[in-house]
C-alpha cells in the first residue's frame, strides 16, 4: 500500500470515527426526547440522514451506495485490522478461495502490458489437450475483443457456469490464427502445490493456503509419501496466508494423538471453544519439521503453534505474521459480506499470537514492516519478544506469544550484497518475463524435447545466453547490470529461469520442485 493510500485510509478512518462519536452523542440526546428510541436506531437514523443529505445537497453527483460501502469499510477498519467488508462481486471470489475451486476454462493467464497470453494450461482442466499452448496471445472470447482489456475483464469473459461453452480466438507465436471451443467446467485449485521426496526418507509438502479441501489433499499427500518410505516430513508453510480454520484443525490433528488440544478460541460474545484431535493422526511418529516465515499467518500459525506447543515438530524459519483474530462471515441482503472479528485464538499453552493493534490499522502494518527491517539488519538471529509472559509446551519448554510464532530454529535472512541485484530482478518479474519469452519462442521444441515434467526437470539446463537475456531485460526496465552479482548469483538466477519455464509447460508442482533445489532454508533443515 502506498503512503498516499495509507494517509487517505487513515483520514477516512479518522473522519468516520469522529462522525460516529457525534452520532452516538446524538443518539444519547435523542433518548432524552423519546426514551423508546434505542441508541442503535439513533445511529441508523443518523447514517441514513447524512447519506440522504449528501445525495440531495452535495456539490457533485455521488453514488450513495458506494459512499455507504466506504463508511462501512472504514468503520470496520477502525475496530481491528482484520474485520472488513467486501462487495457482492468480491464475495464470490472469496467463496472460490475457500472452496479451492471455480468454474471456468482452466487457463492461467500471463499479462504483458495490456496484452493477455496463455501462461499455462491447468492439467486435467477443461482446456487440457485442446491445443492451447503457453505463449498464445488471446484475441477474443465469444466475440468479445480481449485486446487492451484489464485482467479482471479478461477473466470475466473466459469464466462462466459449468457446461457452457466459450469460443476463444487466439494467435500462436508463429502467427497462426486459431479458434478453440471450450466447455467450461469445475477447475480445482490444489492447495498442496508440491509433494515430493527430498531424499530416501524425507518427504516434502508445500501448502499454499487453507481451503475447505486442504485436509483431504494433505491426507492424500501423506499417503503417497508413506508409500515412498517417508519417516521425516518437511511441511512448508512459508507465504501461506491462512484460510479455512477447520482445515487447519484437521491437518494439525494428523500429527497428534487423539484428544490432543490443538487450539481454543474465546471472545467477549463467544464462549471458550476448544478444538481437539478427534482421533490418532496419520503421522504421530517420525520427525516433523515445519517451515514458516513472516508471511505465514492465521491458519498457518494455528498449525505451527499447535505442533510447537505439543512438542510434536521443530519450527524453522522466521517469526510469523501474528494474526490471532478469528473472523466470522455475515452475508448481507445484497450479497455483500462482513467479516467480523468474533474471538481470538490461543495455542495449547495459552498463547495469543496476535500482534498489538491498539494504535490503529496503519500503525499495525507499519510496525510489521519495521519489524522485518529490524530483523534483517539485526546482529543476532534471535527475534525480539513482544510479550515477555512465558508459556510452556507439553514438555516444559518456554515459548512466547503476542507477536507471531517464534521458530525453534531461526533461519536468518541471507546477508549478501549480491542478492540486491537478484532481488531487483525477481521483484520486477524480470526473470519470469524472460523465461516466458523463451517459452513463447520455443514452445513446440520444448515439448518435443521434454515430453514430461520429469524429463524437463532432469534434462533442461539454463544456458549462459538465457541468463544474459535476463540481464538485458533488466536493463530495459532500468536495472543496471551488476556483473559481479550476476556472476555470483548465476546459479540462483538460472534455477529460477528454469522453474518459470517449467511452470509454463507443466504447472506449479514442477515450479516448486525446481525452486527448492536452491532453497537454503530446506538445505539447512536437511543438515540438522
Amino acid at each position: 500500500m502506498s503512503s498516499d493510500k495509507q494517509s487517505a485510509k487513515g483520514g477516512v478512518i479518522l473522519m468516520v470515527t469522529t462522525m460516529l462519536a457525534g452520532m452516538l452523542m446524538g443518539a444519547v440526546c435523542m433518548q432524552t426526547v423519546s426514551s423508546r428510541r434505542s441508541a442503535r436506531s439513533g445511529v441508523d437514523g443518523k447514517l441514513g440522514e447524512v447519506l440522504r443529505l449528501v445525495e440531495r445537497e452535495y456539490v457533485d453527483q455521488v453514488a450513495t451506495d458506494s459512499l455507504g460501502e466506504l463508511l462501512v469499510s472504514a468503520m470496520l477498519a477502525d475496530l481491528d485490522p482484520h474485520s472488513n467488508y467486501i462487495s457482492a462481486k468480491e464475495s464470490e471470489a472469496a467463496n472460490e478461495r475457500y472452496r479451492g475451486s471455480f468454474e471456468g476454462v482452466g487457463i492461467i493467464l500471463h499479462r504483458e502490458g495490456d496484452s493477455t497470453f496463455v501462461g499455462s494450461v491447468m492439467e486435467g482442466g477443461p482446456s487440457d489437450g485442446l491445443g492451447f499452448l503457453p505463449g498464445d496471445a488471446l484475441v477474443s472470447a465469444n466475440g468479445v475483443d480481449l485486446t487492451g482489456l484489464p485482467a479482471d475483464s479478461v477473466v470475466a469473459a473466459l469464466r462462466g457456469r459449468r457446461g457452457t461453452t466459450v469460443s476463444v480466438a487466439l494467435v500462436h507465436f508463429d502467427g497462426r490464427a486459431d479458434t478453440i471451443r471450450v466447455r467450461r467446467g469445475v477447475v480445482e485449485q490444489n492447495s498442496v502445490v508440491c509433494c515430493d521426496m527430498l531424499d530416501d526418507t524425507t518427504g516434502y509438502i508445500m501448502l499454499s493456503s487453507f481451503t475447505s479441501a486442504s485436509h483431504r489433499e494433505f491426507r492424500d499427500a501423506l499417503s503417497s509419501l508413506f508409500e515412498r518410505g517417508m519417516w521425516h516430513l518437511v511441511l512448508d508453510l512459508r507465504g501461506n496466508p491462512g484460510g479455512a480454520f477447520e482445515s487447519a484443525i484437521g491437518i494439525a490433528g494428523e500429527f497428534l494423538p487423539g484428544g490432543s488440544l490443538i487450539v481454543y478460541t474465546e471472545g467477549a460474545h463467544s464462549k471458550r471453544h476448544s478444538s481437539f484431535a478427534r482421533r490418532d493422526g496419520m503421522f504421530t511418529n517420525g520427525r516433523v519439521s515445519v517451515l514458516v516465515d513472516e508471511n505465514s499467518a492465521s491458519a498457518s500459525e494455528v498449525v505451527s503453534g499447535a505442533l510447537q506447543d505439543n512438542d510434536r515438530a521443530t519450527i524453522y524459519g522466521r517469526r510469523t505474521f501474528g494474526k490471532g483474530l478469528v473472523q466470522r462471515s455475515f452475508t448481507l441482503d445484497d450479497g455483500s459480506m462482513v467479516y467480523l472479528t468474533v474471538s481470538r485464538y490461543y495455542t495449547p499453552s495459552g498463547r495469543c499470537i496476535q500482534r498489538p493493534y491498539t494504535d490503529g490499522t496503519d500503525e499495525y502494518y507499519r510496525s510489521y514492516m519495521q519489524l522485518l527491517l529490524d530483523e534483517v539488519y539485526a546482529d543476532t538471529a534471535v527475534a525480539s519478544v513482544v510479550d515477555s509472559t512465558p508459556y510452556y509446551t507439553v514438555h516444559g519448554r518456554t515459548v512466547y506469544g503476542g507477536g507471531g510464532i517464534i521458530p525453534d530454529v531461526i533461519l536468518p535472512y541471507r546477508n549478501d550484497p549480491s542478492f540486491v541485484y537478484y532481488n531487483k530482478l525477481e521483484a520486477t518479474a524480470v526473470i519470469r518475463r524472460a523465461a516466458f519469452a523463451h517459452v513463447r519462442r520455443n514452445v513446440s521444441e520444448l515439448y518435443e524435447k521434454y515430453p514430461t515434467a520429469e524429463a524437463f526437470r532432469r534434462k533442461f539446463t539454463t544456458s549462459d545466453e538465457m541468463v544474459r537475456s535476463v540481464a538485458r531485460l533488466g536493463e530495459e526496465v532500468g536495472i543496471a547490470v551488476d556483473e559481479a552479482s550476476l556472476a555470483k548469483q548465476r546459479r540462483l538466477i538460472g534455477n529460477m529461469f528454469k522453474a518459470f519455464v517449467g511452470q509454463s509447460l507443466y504447472g506449479d508442482g514442477l515450479f516448486y520442485t525446481i525452486v527448492r533445489q536452491e532453497d537454503d532454508d530446506i538445505k539447512q533443515i536437511m543438515q540438522q
